[in-house]
């Protein structure tokens, strides 16, 4: 069994130079490392995928990235994909099983989130 851990959605808000709002879509593949890890690699500016030890830690790398860093997340998607190969062949993927979730921002990662009005 093969996993694949995606994080898409939106970073919105003002950005300082022009001084006015502006969006920016990311999609992060996520690559779960242990938390006792001394040897995560730094993703560098606009990263494809990146080496997490918990989901925070690419809340912040979003919410940190140059003119955007007084921006929040406007939304954003985790995404888990299990691919079931087949045992006798070990070649093919037989079946594929997707969940997602909606990420509101809520519990220690709300900072990162824009608030939602009612």
């Amino acid at each position: 069994m093969r996993k694949k851990i995606t994080l898409y959605g939106e970073v919105a808000g003002n950005i300082w130079m022009p001084a006015v709002e502006c969006t920016k879509e990311f999609c992060l593949k996520l690559i779960r490392i242990p938390r006792n890890s001394k040897t995560r690699i730094y993703p560098g500016i606009s990263p494809r995928s990146m080496e997490i030890t918990c989901l925070r830690d690419a809340l912040l790398h979003l919410t940190n990235d140059g003119d955007f860093q007084s921006c929040s997340i406007s939304w954003a998607v985790l995404e888990v994909r299990h691919y079931f190969d087949d045992e006798a062949s070990r070649t093919c993927t037989v079946k594929t099983r997707t969940r997602a979730w909606e990420l509101r921002g809520q519990g220690q990662d709300a900072d990162c989130f824009a608030e939602v009005s009612s």
